[in-house]
């Protein structure tokens, strides 16, 4: 997978992070969710080289990059852990 970090992409966008971010998928979902100063979620865009598509639960995946041995990585295959299809990303100050 390829993508950004996301703090750093948050800091670039809106100055700072935002106390939550709204998110909106291609499937009309919505959530707001706080404490996104971790470093670990990474922004995907791609994987194996190619652009991330609806089909492959794009075209934004946020995804963290490590995991503690608190996590069960079964998890992972079921995107339980994930935020996907992201359509829109709004800063709620």
């Amino acid at each position: 997978m390829r993508g950004l970090e996301f703090r750093r992409f948050l800091i670039d966008q809106f100055g700072d992070v935002p106390p939550a971010l709204r998110f909106t998928a291609w499937d009309d979902y919505e959530v707001t969710l706080g404490g996104w100063h971790d470093p670990n979620w990474l922004l995907v865009t791609e994987e194996d080289g190619k652009p991330l598509s609806l089909r492959s639960r794009g075209p934004l995946r946020l995804v963290e990059q490590a995991y503690d041995d608190q996590r069960d990585v079964e998890k992972l295959r079921e995107f339980n852990d994930w935020i996907w299809m992201i359509r829109s990303i709004e800063a709620k100050w």
